[in-house]
């Protein structure tokens, strides 16, 4: 089984930033590695965790395909294994890294409940 945690600036996904914005984060984070344009995972050696870069619509409706990023982003959805406890909170606080960077809000989408506001949350 999986969890989920998004990464946006509200639940209508009103806000993007362009993709280099995310792609600098994400470089400066060890043992995370980019395995396609739109698309990190975590090292081997570390807890599982895939994530995604996203441009979704306003109810957060999206596709994504290997070899293609968007332009801008307005979603990053993290999703880690259930059963280890310690991988949902390092992907939690990797989410809470982004969001903070952003200005953004943490999402449960499971649970529909945010988990960290935004500033003006």
């Amino acid at each position: 089984m999986y969890r989920y945690l998004t990464v946006r600036s509200d639940d209508r996904y009103g806000e993007s930033v362009p993709v280099d914005v995310l792609v600098e984060l994400l470089e400066s984070v060890p043992g995370l590695r980019r395995t396609d344009l739109a698309f990190y995972e975590a090292e081997a050696d570390l807890d599982w965790l895939h994530l995604a870069l996203i441009a979704s619509d306003g109810a957060g409706n999206y596709a994504v395909r290997k070899g293609k990023v968007p332009e801008r982003v307005n979603m990053v959805e993290l999703i880690c294994s259930s059963g280890c406890p310690r991988a949902y909170e390092n992907a939690r606080a990797l989410a809470v890294r982004m969001a903070d960077a952003l200005g953004w809000e943490v999402a449960d989408p499971d649970a529909d409940e945010v988990l960290q506001a935004g500033p003006t949350g």
